[in-house]
């Protein structure tokens, strides 16, 4: 019951300090991230600034206001129930985790998922592991049967401070075929809570980018060989509960469909 209690006071902090004004208010918002930005590019920012940040203000608040959403599943208190405006379905909640479902807009493949939980470490070290992709194949669960293996993750390119570009390829049971993941990663620091925000958005084998759009390049992006590309569109929330405890949520929505089944496709 201890568990239970605690838990759901992680929870409320971090809803807390997702309703802060500089969370909700956009103005405040790219205030903040225009001081990153400056910050971390050392002043010599590559490419067109307005149009990067305008883009990092837009996929920070979206992925912030998913977070949100979830909030009112707690003034909810329902397990069963599915309220109109949010559309989260809880799955699973006890006193270390809970697992959330989500269904995209009608029309639409796209579903998502959401994972709340704690760890008993710093900030610091959950940032650490779960940022470097060259550790994933340390901690990432490995199976035999059924397949599944992290094969390479690796760094592809970094931007700059708190930005960079990863490659994660995973072997599947037959009959998938195996997945690779391009992400581009971007950090969003709010020490006031002592909350960290990682955006992951997967960059599609078809996509074009550039530093004047983007603030990055797609060079050393492999190109797509034997592999399905997965789409994923997301993030993870990292805020401190103490020294030695960290409450986390993670969240991501990808297309619901068979692709990739060994027969040609």
């Amino acid at each position: 019951m201890e568990g239970k209690e605690n838990i759901s006071q992680y929870r409320e902090k971090m809803n807390n300090t997702l309703a802060s004004h500089d969370l909700v208010n956009e103005e405040a918002l790219k205030a903040i991230l225009k001081n990153q930005l400056l910050y971390s590019s050392e002043h010599d920012f590559k490419g067109d600034f307005d149009n990067v940040l305008e883009k990092r203000t837009k996929q920070v608040s979206n992925f912030l206001e998913m977070l949100r959403s979830t909030s009112k599943i707690d003034k909810e208190g329902s397990k069963t129930s599915e309220t109109p405006n949010v559309g989260w379905k809880l799955k699973q909640d006890n006193k270390e985790y809970r697992v959330m479902y989500r269904e995209g807009p009608q029309g639409t493949p796209f579903h998502s998922l959401l994972v709340e939980g704690y760890v008993d470490a710093s900030v610091d070290v959950c940032l650490c592991v779960s940022w470097e992709a060259s550790l994933y194949k340390k901690w990432w669960p490995q199976y035999t049967i059924p397949t599944f293996k992290v094969v390479t993750s690796k760094c592809l390119q970094k931007i700059r401070i708190g930005e960079q570009i990863s490659l994660v390829r995973m072997k599947l049971s037959w009959p998938l075929s195996a997945r690779e993941a391009v992400v581009h990663y971007f950090e969003f620091e709010y020490f006031q809570d002592g909350l960290i925000i990682v955006l992951l958005n997967s960059i599609s084998d078809s996509e074009n980018f550039d530093e004047s759009t983007h603030g990055l390049t797609d060079d050393g992006t492999p190109e797509l060989k034997d592999m399905v590309r997965i789409d994923v569109v997301g993030g993870f929330a990292i805020q401190q509960v103490n020294p030695y405890r960290s409450y986390f949520s993670v969240a991501w929505s990808k297309p619901c469909n068979n692709k990739g089944l060994d027969d040609g496709q």
